[in-house]
């Protein structure tokens, strides 16, 4: 059931036949984007509206992206000329048909599961998280599963800022210090080929969000790893926490295209083996093994070329051998950790994916790589607002990246989306 006064809006994209030729030589039509529109009360009445051409809308969101990762030289003159072509592309045909509606469920298609709609800027200047609050979903039908899982989850599981250069002789003391097992490798883990020149640099910001949120969480309730402790056996071993709460690197790996990240929490790669990698690879790997978060010891995994259960490379694949029916939220505070394969009908296969069909209820991801300093705030800020009591846990993320907003205006002299919006909710609010 949709909650009362909320709507929801499920994309496709899709291609038509060309009815005008026929037999064998039948041809396709451009693919479009179309919009189903639900409104709660409204039993099967469903809205259709026809976005257009969806190459062309495909193509205004990457542009969009492209002008929010320009943080050094971002353009005040005419950045809002591209979120507005996205707004008017994608949106404006909405509106009409939305009314006064402001908490919208929205499951993308296609380029769309890569965008946070929040980020769209209307003709009167405003982002549409200024006036919506949006809770994502892999597909419509979800909805009816919100309050299913009954289960209680176990106390929250915090991690953040891992040493990522920890090695196999301090993690075995770390491992007894902890009490944990153990456990005999009895199958082959793998890893995306193309990460044998990663390197994850330490994430200062990421381990102080750890500690913070940690105490707010409070001691009898969350269990805070950080440094060296932050390690993998931990994911493993700890069955369904209420809050999984992962502060550290992500990664994404989109074919041969890499860039140099400035303090976030994306990756970077050996200076001496950039050029390497720029010769075009054929992608045949299991698109779950190019997604993932970092732990304790990844540096000293790749190194060595360990690869195994616990090497600190948490994979998507690895995700979906997690227990965590009965976790009611994963906030994954790291670069790139919405990203994936995107398939269309499918959805993205990607760690959103490994993590919702893992069991848990809901999931903070983001869409792009992340500045540490402003993760750590808007994150602090995001568990205030749910801790109060008064707010549910999308309408707590609405808040703090609305404050994040201020922060960046003041601190920058602008409002870029990348300081404050790559994060979005999805699963049950």
């Amino acid at each position: 059931m949709l909650p009362e006064k909320s709507a929801l809006l499920e994309f496709a994209r899709i291609r038509i036949s060309n009815f005008k030729v026929k037999g064998k030589e039948q041809d396709w039509l451009p693919a479009r984007y179309i919009a189903f529109i639900l409104q709660a009360g409204t039993g099967d009445k469903v809205g259709m509206i026809d976005l257009g051409n969806a190459d062309n809308i495909d193509s205004a969101i990457l542009l969009l992206k492209e002008k929010i990762s320009q943080t050094k030289n971002f353009p005040k003159d005419d950045s809002s000329i591209v979120f507005r072509e996205v707004f008017e592309k994608v949106f404006e045909p909405l509106k009409k048909e939305l009314g006064e509606t402001k908490e919208l469920f929205v499951s993308p298609d296609g380029i769309l599961n890569l965008i946070p709609f929040e980020i769209l800027q209307g003709p009167d200047g405003k982002y549409l998280i200024e006036k919506y609050t949006f809770n994502y979903l892999a597909a419509g039908r979800d909805i009816v599963r919100f309050g299913e899982i009954e289960e209680k989850g176990q106390k929250a599981l915090v991690m953040g800022g891992p040493d990522y250069d920890l090695g196999t002789e301090n993690k075995n003391d770390v491992m007894r210090k902890l009490q944990l097992e153990q456990v005999e490798n009895t199958s082959r883990f793998q890893r995306s080929a193309d990460m044998e020149h990663f390197y994850f640099n330490p994430l200062p910001g990421a381990r102080e969000e750890a500690k913070t949120i940690g105490a707010m969480l409070g001691k009898d309730k969350a269990s805070v790893y950080t440094g060296p402790e932050a390690i993998e056996e931990l994911l493993n071993q700890k069955i369904a926490p209420v809050i999984l709460h992962l502060a550290t690197h992500g990664f994404f790996i989109d074919g041969p295209k890499f860039k140099e990240p400035v303090r976030n929490r994306g990756f970077s790669i050996s200076s001496d083996l950039n050029q390497a990698l720029v010769i075009p690879k054929m992608n045949i790997e299991n698109p779950m093994l190019r997604s993932g978060i970092a732990l304790a010891g990844a540096n000293n995994s790749i190194k060595t070329s360990e690869m195994d259960e616990s090497d600190g490379i948490v994979t998507a694949v690895k995700i979906l051998g997690l227990r965590l029916r009965g976790t009611d939220m994963v906030v994954l505070s790291a670069c790139d950790t919405g990203l994936g394969e995107v398939k269309t009908g499918e959805g993205v296969y990607g760690l959103r994916r490994a993590f919702i069909q893992s069991g848990t209820k809901s999931l903070v991801m983001s869409m792009w790589q992340v500045p540490d300093q402003e993760t750590k705030e808007l994150m602090v800020e995001f568990y205030k607002n749910y801790l109060s009591g008064k707010l549910n846990r999308s309408q707590a993320l609405r808040q703090a990246a609305l404050k994040q907003i201020q922060v960046t205006k003041e601190r920058y002299g602008n409002a870029n989306p990348y300081y404050w919006g790559a994060f979005l909710f999805l699963g049950e609010p």
